[in-house]
């Protein structure tokens, strides 16, 4: 990545543990969440093909689509104030966090209660 001056910045290593384990794993666990609750509102049982599905799309997105394209001010969160901590992060940019929330309880509920 390159800053505003051409200079190349480097994603620091809890940067990258951040944005391509936390932020996965914590998008599935509220997935499962929602999931969870909805297959209970349905009285239906785990389907792992939607399960499958989600997680490749939260690897697509965090992988592909957030660093190439710079989605969710990923540049902003993880480059530009990399040195700030995990909950002082969470508390600047706490509408990109929301929103990973939202789409992964939301498509929980989605899939479990259709």
């Amino acid at each position: 990545m390159k800053n505003i001056n051409g200079k190349e910045i480097k994603l620091s290593r809890k940067n990258k543990f951040v944005a391509f384990v936390l932020l996965p794993l914590y998008m599935i666990i509220a997935f499962l969440i929602g999931y969870t609750v909805g297959l209970e509102i349905a009285s239906k049982w785990y389907d792992s093909m939607a399960i499958i599905t989600f997680i490749i799309a939260v690897l697509v997105l965090c992988i592909i689509l957030n660093p190439i394209f710079n989605a969710f001010d990923f540049y902003d969160i993880y480059v530009v104030n990399g040195e700030l901590s995990l909950k002082e992060k969470m508390k600047k940019f706490k509408a990109a966090f929301i929103t990973f929330t939202l789409i992964s309880v939301v498509a929980g509920l989605w899939g479990g209660v259709f």
